[in-house]
């Protein structure tokens, strides 16, 4: 729903001249650390979240999803939903690119289009095919004219969608809605001596790849006034223990978050401090299983799997994190109750799901193949997977290899379905449970790895659309529960955002997504 804000103008007034007097002399400026180069400043190819953390800095939608989950109006001042859900017309605010040009709506109708042309590579267009004929415009099958998109004047967007969406104002605060200048055209790398035209509270300074990128704050954005940072550095360092070693001399103002990893063996250290923050976020960490690939089809074997797993152990032992035992993909916070889908460490019943399904696969034990579990680099993805591998011999008497790889050629493998199993987390792209379960929706699904389908479970999943609030959440349940009686993967944990932050740093504001924004951020010597 849609956070509606009236404060009479004397009140703003006097709020901004508070601030300022109290800030004044302040050092306004902060240090941060990314685990990685951001892959582009383009927010309508983001996926990751150190790119997407980067993207709302540079960037705004119509809408902004806001810490406590709701959704309040941005660059559009409000919008008329006609009686079928269908179709939605934005007014936009008054409001500029960095260079001090106007943003229209046309400039939001060039970006989503371009985003839909088949020749525009993007991961994250799945994102606007709620929007009448952009699925078909992606896939070549009928020109971009007909993509349900139009700037009625400089002020006004019409969008008209293939069917109701309840969702479609919190998809239209995530990057792929952002909008972006120049007709849309990708937006160059900095790094290439590209012009970057901000929207957002900030503009980059500077960018050098995998070394430092400056952010300052955009004088045109249209809520300047609210934002106090006038510099963001941030440097680009992958080692944790360099960058908590940096925090602590006081050269980092955060470290951890989705951005970048706090030591594990740091965490009860900070905990007994009282410097650690956290907040629970629509994250799941999981195994995903590739069900064209042998043994892994067979569906006895991926439940002896995910049986002969402690998740309860993993969560309240291993990582001495806040993180919650999953037992399905969609995150807590993204539910209003929590339903266990398949239970705990079930050794016997493991044991019997792995003989069944070595005898449906006509095999004994000594002729299971040899499975290399993958994950990506970093000291908690490698416990983990250390850990499910002692479980998995444990319980089943199975010898897993377990092999790291750099986070790109790790998702390369993903996508390419070249792996047997393999270790992901997820985090959502927008604050509703179909962020999650449409990801299964036929096997080209976009981060389907597993290559699952079920056709009911896609009929479950389009008739939520039209159904009322109380049956849409039935029906999603029920899709959930059957993805989880075919196990095409293990959710592990849900994950919290864990990080360290200067104590003079205020504002700062964490979605229910985990991105971190600067916004509302200051420093005060209180």
């Amino acid at each position: 729903m849609i956070r509606h804000f009236f404060i009479p103008i004397l009140l703003l007034f006097a709020a901004a001249s508070c601030q300022k007097k109290e800030h004044a002399g302040e050092r306004q400026a902060i240090a941060i650390n990314f685990s990685y180069s951001p892959f582009t400043a383009d927010p309508r190819k983001c996926t990751d979240p150190v790119t997407t953390t980067l993207n709302f800095m540079l960037y705004e939608g119509l809408t902004h999803l806001e810490a406590d989950g709701t959704v309040s109006y941005a660059l559009a001042e409000r919008v008329k939903i006609s009686r079928d859900k269908r179709n939605y017309l934005f007014f936009l605010r008054p409001a500029m690119w960095s260079d001090g040009s106007p943003l229209t709506a046309y400039h939001f109708e060039a970006a989503w289009k371009a985003a839909l042309s088949p020749d525009f590579t993007s991961k994250s267009a799945h994102l606007l095919f709620p929007i009448k004929n952009a699925e078909r415009a992606k896939n070549g099958e009928c020109s971009l004219d007909e993509v349900g998109i139009e700037a009625l004047d400089e002020k006004t967007l019409m969008v008209r969608l293939e069917r109701p969406t309840p969702y479609f104002l919190e998809l239209t605060s995530f990057c792929t809605y952002f909008p972006v200048p120049f007709h849309g055209d990708e937006v160059p790398h900095p790094n290439q001596n590209g012009e970057v035209l901000s929207c957002g509270p900030f503009q980059i300074a500077s960018w050098k790849n995998d070394d430092e990128i400056v952010a300052v704050k955009n004088p045109y954005y249209w809520n300047a006034e609210e934002v106090h940072l006038e510099k963001i550095n941030i440097s680009m360092i992958s080692d944790e223990g360099t960058t908590l070693n940096l925090f602590e001399k006081g050269k980092l103002d955060i470290v951890g978050g989705l951005i970048s990893t706090l030591p594990l063996d740091a965490v009860s250290s900070l905990k007994s401090s009282d410097l650690i923050r956290q907040r629970p976020i629509a994250g799941t960490t999981l195994c995903t299983f590739n069900v064209n690939r042998f043994p892994f089809n067979n569906i006895h074997i991926r439940k002896a799997f995910a049986l002969a797993i402690d998740r309860k152990r993993i969560t309240e032992n291993l990582f001495q994190m806040y993180d919650d035992v999953a037992s399905g993909p969609v995150p807590h916070v993204l539910k209003e109750t929590v339903t266990t889908f398949f239970l705990d460490h079930q050794k016997a019943l493991a044991q019997h799901h792995f003989h069944r399904g070595l005898e449906e696969l006509g095999i004994t034990k000594e002729e299971f193949p040899q499975v290399t579990y993958y994950y990506f680099t970093s000291e908690l993805h490698k416990n983990l997977a250390i850990t499910l591998q002692n479980y998995w011999k444990s319980v089943l008497d199975v010898d897993i290899n377990v092999q790291a790889l750099e986070f790109k050629s790790h998702l390369a493998k993903l996508y390419n379905h070249d792996f047997s199993v393999a270790q992901m987390s997820w985090v959502g792209q927008y604050h509703d449970p179909m962020s999650f379960l449409e990801r299964f929706n036929g096997k080209e699904a976009f981060r389907n790895y597993s290559g699952w389908e079920n056709p009911y479970y896609s009929e479950l999943l389009s008739a939520s659309y039209y159904a009322s609030k109380e049956g849409r959440v039935t029906l999603l349940e029920k899709a959930e529960s059957l993805l989880m009686d075919e196990m095409p993967i293990i959710p592990l944990y849900h994950f919290h955002v864990v990080y360290v932050k200067n104590p003079h740093l205020h504002g700062l504001s964490i979605s229910p997504m985990g991105d971190m924004q600067f916004h509302k951020t200051f420093i005060s010597s209180d």
